[in-house]
């Protein structure tokens, strides 16, 4: 049986980090937290969660409210965001190889559709929609449950240090790809079955496990 590829949305498929840090600057201009400059960036993504909250002087119990306004927000945004270069070919890849491919997302389900639409990518087998963007763990759950599929022949695909944490504590091979918000250096301590650089990497991988 061929594996189901299972991305997670933002910052996979389409890069949507700093989206997610001009909707976060607006908020913590009214806040009072400190501000992320493009010079930031490359700091903050080597920290862990919490270690970034302590450096923007975020309340680590205010990040989850943070997390659902910021993605509130950038709602409008997804339809129009591009693909990451190469992953419209690689999914169509992936399909031509008779892989089967979902995706999971808290973004909605109507912005969603309306994206796909627009890059000519709605091709996938599965979708899971959920409220938080912070559930990561029970969403992989409730989507294996969703569709009746054993770990073992589930690939998950995402970019950030929870991506992994998640998958693996679901028992799924991960890979990590290295074009969202957390730097290489922080996905690698969380050991990832694979990190990548680019979409195609994934066909590649897939062809050896």
């Amino acid at each position: 049986m061929k594996k189901v590829i299972l991305f997670n949305f933002n910052g996979t498929i389409t890069n949507t980090k700093f989206l997610a840090i001009d909707m976060y600057n607006e908020i913590a201009e009214k806040q009072g937290y400190k501000k992320i400059s493009e010079e930031d960036v490359p700091y903050l993504s080597a920290l862990s969660i919490r270690n970034r909250c302590k450096v923007l002087n975020l309340p680590l119990y205010k990040m989850p409210l943070v997390g659902l306004a910021i993605k509130r927000r950038y709602q409008q945004y997804i339809p129009n965001l591009k693909p990451v270069s190469g992953m419209k070919e690689t999914l169509s890849l992936l399909k031509q190889e008779g892989y089967k491919i979902g995706f999971t997302t808290s973004n909605n389900q109507v912005v969603m559709n309306e994206f796909l639409t627009n890059h000519s990518i709605n091709i996938f087998d599965y979708s899971h929609f959920s409220f938080s963007p912070l559930s990561k763990s029970k969403d992989i759950c409730s989507f294996l449950k969703k569709y009746d599929l054993k770990k073992e022949n589930v690939v998950y695909v995402g970019d950030e240090l929870r991506d992994i944490k998640a998958a693996k504590k679901n028992g799924l091979f991960c890979i990590a790809v290295s074009w969202g918000f957390d730097s290489v250096e922080l996905l690698n301590t969380g050991r990832a079955d694979k990190v990548i650089t680019q979409p195609k990497e994934i066909v590649d991988v897939l062809s050896r496990i």
